[in-house]
């Protein structure tokens, strides 16, 4: 999993990673109106959490609401030594927000990373219709976003309250939630359902056992607890009490945060953390990290077909069935792409039917900037006034691959961001290949999943564009088309990257065969 993956996860556990529009569709009543009831039943306090991944204490959580002059304040930290590439590595994460006396957001401020590569988003709402953001990576220069949204804004630790404060909580219910994400800058309708009940047992306070050197639970409180569950994806998995207040979050890769006593989750980690920071961890772990971090590289002969077996995860909820995969049962075969782009050539400009039908592949997205200056003058440079797709886009694919720095990043960069600092990881390459794709107006679409190097899985992103039908492309390693190692399981942006982290954290890969081509065939 690469650098960037595990602060999203960091920042996803500790529940402030950002604000959320909370709009229910069974309220009869307006969402402003149902907000100004709820805050009334919010009662300031600090719950702490343990933070485990992979069986072992490696971090602590916190929620704090307190209250402020007109309102409310909402703080959330995290700091943990997460698994980064083959290192351990102490990462961060805080959010502080202010809050009206009624729910609403006024405004925020996010910090996460590390020493160089550490990110800091401020926000605030003018207004009820427009959240504007600024997002500055250490070294780099600021990326302002205004976002225009509908209705009052509530950020996701309260949103669990928001639900649990609202009708009396029962098994099967489910309500619908417009989150706004801050890591890609868009909102999106989360379908959220209370999917069982369940008693647990809290640790509330703690005592110092000198034998042991440290904490246990002294005393222990039963509270009832219900499940919250984000549907299809099941991208949110958490166990809340009736006031809303989390007991138990299971994040990707093994990530979990447990309520507890603070001297629990603090002082037992901090007492432990120091030999644990720095260590290596196991190479073998391949498929959880990136192939830019694990110092991966397309190198050799491409690969002409390829048999995976996939085990631990829901396969029919991922775009892996379709093109040049073929998905059987939990076996996927991949044929590598033998036709030629030049037998697939498309036409600049497409036609007004062909921009209509893939509109959402020639839009302006958050973070992508296809109408911004520097991304319209390099597109046009690089198409050099042809009205051919595909030498454009191969020149597309040389210059992504020739002038960006292959390396694991943290940050959540635009694509302006990344031209500016010529540097990033695949998630990076392949948005800002999109981006010029885009600006160039051909459809083009960021799709990620697992490249096979070495006979060993990886997490990796590249790109797919229209030419006739949809073609893998890959800026970081060069390759146009892509070959059979490429395995496609998501479709989308940086919106999905959590999303498949949290996959990756479950899913068994066995290699099962793989052919590289014949002379013949190479490229």
């Amino acid at each position: 999993m690469n650098g960037r993956g595990i602060l999203a996860l960091g920042v996803l556990a500790a529940w402030g990673a950002g604000v959320a529009a909370y709009a229910q569709r069974e309220m009869s009543r307006s969402p402003r109106e149902r907000l100004a009831e709820l805050a009334a039943r919010v009662a300031p306090g600090a719950t702490y959490f343990a933070v485990h991944q992979g069986g072992r204490h490696v971090g602590f959580a916190s929620n704090t609401i307190d209250t402020i002059p007109g309102g409310l304040q909402v703080t959330d930290y995290l700091v943990a030594d997460l698994r980064d590439g083959t290192t351990t590595r102490r990462t961060t994460a805080q959010s502080v927000v202010h809050l009206s006396r009624a729910l609403g957001l006024r405004d925020f401020t996010i910090a996460f990373g590390r020493d160089s590569q550490s990110v800091r988003a401020t926000g605030r709402t003018v207004g009820d219709s427009l959240l504007e953001t600024v997002v500055s990576y250490a070294g780099r220069p600021a990326d302002t976003t205004r976002v225009h949204l509908a209705g009052p804004l509530l950020l996701p630790t309260l949103v669990p309250m928001a639900v649990m404060l609202g009708d009396p909580p029962k098994v099967g219910r489910r309500l619908s939630i417009n989150t706004f994400d801050p890591l890609t800058l868009s909102a999106s309708l989360m379908p959220v359902r209370i999917a069982a009940e369940s008693l647990f047992v809290l640790v509330d306070s703690a005592a110092y056992h000198p034998v042991s050197r440290r904490w246990l639970g002294a005393h222990a409180d039963t509270v009832r607890g219900f499940r919250l569950i984000a549907e299809p994806s099941e991208r949110f998995d958490a166990w809340v009490d009736e006031q809303g207040r989390i007991i138990a979050v299971a994040a990707p890769a093994g990530l979990s945060l447990a309520r507890t006593a603070y001297e629990v989750a603090f002082e037992n980690w901090r007492t432990a953390s120091p030999r644990h920071a720095g260590e290596r961890v196991n190479p073998d772990d391949g498929g959880r990290h990136g192939a830019a971090s694990a110092g991966g590289s397309r190198e050799g002969r491409p690969v002409q077909r390829l048999r995976v077996r996939l085990r631990g995860i829901d396969l029919g909820r991922l775009a892996i069935d379709g093109g040049a995969q073929q998905l059987r049962g939990d076996t996927v075969s991949i044929e590598r792409d033998a036709t030629r782009t030049a037998d697939v050539w498309v036409w600049l400009p497409l036609s007004q039917s062909l921009r209509r039908h893939y509109a959402s592949e020639l839009r302006e997205e958050p973070l992508l900037g296809i109408e911004h200056p520097a991304i319209v003058a390099l597109a046009r440079q690089l198409g050099g006034g042809g009205t051919i797709a595909e030498p454009i886009l191969q020149r597309m694919v040389s210059w992504v691959r020739d002038s960006l720095a292959n390396e694991s990043s943290v940050t959540l960069s635009s694509a302006l961001t990344t031209l500016r600092s010529r540097r990033g990881d695949s998630n990076e390459h392949a948005q800002l290949f999109v981006a010029l794709a885009r600006a160039a107006g051909i459809p083009a679409r960021t799709v990620s999943g697992m490249v096979v190097l070495n006979g060993r899985p990886y997490y990796h992103a590249w790109a797919e564009v229209l030419l006739q039908r949809w073609v893998g492309v890959d800026p970081t390693f060069g390759q146009f088309p892509v070959d059979a190692s490429h395995l496609r399981m998501l479709v989308g942006g940086l919106s999905m990257e959590t999303e498949l982290t949290r996959l990756i954290g479950r899913l068994q890969v066995d290699v099962l065969t793989q052919s590289t081509a014949s002379p013949s065939h190479d490229d």
